[in-house]
């Protein structure tokens, strides 16, 4: 027979294991820490097929052009390839803003891109039923005023395919509106007259928002989009969100900012919503670490957008960028590389080596464990990689030949640091706005490779040094002083990379045996 003390203490001993399971499952949550795809990765567009994810982001002025990534848990993003390994014949520079779609096996992709021979901005449209082997270009779709920018494909209720985007020279009084039209069943081409989402001689507040994505829910539809300034570091970057009844008209403009830069993430925007199986939308978007900025770039960050039932507007549970947040799906652990590496003892890398469609395009393979680039014509030849963080330390070793060969980090052949081998020994130099300035010379007695490292503060502040061995390093000095000042690199839209840079003529191969770069993460 129980007693009143036995039941009062059975309650509190009940109590108390409740308090201990409730306290191990909040123990237990597991989060995710951002950005989810580390680097230069703006306007980032990302898709679901069934239970698997991709992701493409803008690649401006370097191919493979628009890099493709996988995922099953939207935290650990696995590189899988490039939308195209050289750019479409009619292309010229500013590779912006894909965006992935998919229906009935096929992958589609809508990109921006400069016309060679006007250089104006239209977006083009490319295909493929393997997303690993890259897509077949289909040309142009959209020609528009002076610039038509940052695609987006909406499917409707009734199957109907639309395309949105920005475009640019209207009329006067409307320079900058999101416009949209039905699209061909198979994606190919526009179908009747197009029409105005931010239209604001309907009463729309405020020009140039951009970087749009749509959706459906409970009878509305939601156009989530970006304003502000997106680029550099004087960005104020914002997300903003729509709402109507009626595709065509009738918006209703959410005044308040829905998300927005923090202390450790600045300038969010351009991004993407994708849904899970079981109904939850996470937002894939960009945004600049307030430390590295731009000198790394705009990096792609994920957070969950939920919604309140009672006004039905979406909104984000913080209003700021995430430092860090619950992982999308349990048993899902982050996984984040600290170091990169390559020996040359394949080519598996060898296509996510990024090179300048603007300079002069390298010819590289890998044969017997070395990297060997040559230039197509002579100048100033480059291959490498986006750097993940402002903090790393990079790794080559370099064998000595008749070209300039070296390691540095390169933004266009106008703005370049480079450490290089020349006929004497080793030669630190720079390049700014065209102009070449020798920072340092170290003579050597003509060895047959030297190692050469690099040491990276914030993407911008670096220190260079050499070694026979590739453990004893020296460091380059230069007036006294080892570190050099890379300010000057960063170009407003994107970020310096980082690798290899060759000069000289068209005949002789440049060969590099390995390449590390070892990262510090905040």
């Amino acid at each position: 027979m129980y007693t009143t003390k036995h039941i009062f203490i059975l309650t509190i001993v009940a109590l108390f294991l409740a308090s201990c399971t409730e306290q191990k499952k909040e123990k237990e949550q597991a989060y995710y820490k951002n950005p989810v795809i580390r680097g230069d990765f703006p306007d980032p567009t990302i898709i679901r097929v069934g239970n698997i994810y991709y992701a493409a982001g803008t690649s401006n002025d370097f191919a493979p052009n628009y890099p493709l990534y996988e995922s099953s848990d939207l935290v650990n993003w696995k590189r899988i390839g490039a939308v195209f390994s050289e750019p479409p014949a009619w292309s010229s520079e500013d590779f912006w803003a894909p965006e992935l779609y998919y229906k009935d096996g096929t992958f589609f992709v809508y990109y921006t891109t400069k016309r060679k021979d006007t250089g104006i901005a239209c977006i083009g449209v490319a295909t493929t039923k393997d997303i690993h082997k890259g897509f077949t270009d289909h040309g142009i779709i959209i020609e528009w005023g002076d610039e038509a920018i940052d695609a987006f494909v909406f499917q409707d209720d009734d199957e109907k395919l639309y395309i949105t985007w920005k475009a640019y020279g209207l009329t006067r009084g409307r320079e900058i509106e999101i416009l949209a039209s039905e699209l061909s069943d198979d994606g190919l081409s526009l179908v009747g007259e197009h029409f105005s989402l931010t239209d604001q001689t309907k009463g729309w507040n405020g020009p140039g928002h951009e970087g749009q994505c749509l959706i459906k829910r409970n009878g509305y539809y939601y156009l989530l989009y970006s304003a502000g300034g997106c680029c550099d570091n004087r960005c104020d970057y914002h997300v903003m969100v729509a709402r109507s009844k009626n595709l065509r008209e009738g918006w209703e403009q959410n005044p308040e900012t829905i998300l927005q830069g923090g202390e450790t993430w600045r300038c969010t925007g351009h991004g993407t919503l994708v849904n899970t199986p079981d109904g939850r939308y996470f937002y894939m978007y960009h945004s600049y670490n307030a430390t590295d900025f731009e000198f790394i770039g705009r990096q792609g960050m994920l957070d969950e957008m939920l919604w309140n039932e009672e006004t039905g507007w979406p909104y984000f549970k913080n209003s700021t960028a995430s430092v860090s947040a619950p992982v999308p799906f349990e048993n899902t652990v982050q996984k984040i590389d600290s170091v990169f590496e390559d020996d040359f003892s394949s080519d598996k890398y060898l296509s996510f080596l990024e090179w300048d469609v603007k300079g002069v395009k390298p010819d590289a393979k890998v044969v017997d464990g070395e990297l060997l680039i040559t230039p197509l014509q002579s100048g100033t030849t480059f291959m490498g990689l986006r750097p993940e963080t402002g903090d790393y330390e990079l790794v080559s070793d370099v064998i000595t030949g008749e070209e300039q060969s070296g390691i540095g980090i390169y933004s266009n052949e106008n703005y370049l640091l480079s450490l290089a081998t020349d006929e004497s020994g080793l030669i630190l130099y720079q390049i700014n706005n065209g102009e070449e300035r020798v920072l340092a010379e170290v003579a050597l007695n003509s060895p047959a490779s030297v190692f050469m490292k690099y040491e990276a503060v914030s993407g911008r502040y670096f220190r260079f040094f050499w070694s026979e061995n590739g453990e004893d390093w020296i460091p380059v000095e230069v007036d006294n002083e080892q570190q050099v000042d890379g300010t000057f690199l960063a170009r407003w839209g994107f970020s310096p990379r980082v690798g290899f840079i060759v000069r000289g003529s068209s005949q002789n191969a440049s060969r590099f045996s390995s390449i590390r770069i070892r990262y510090q993460f905040k």
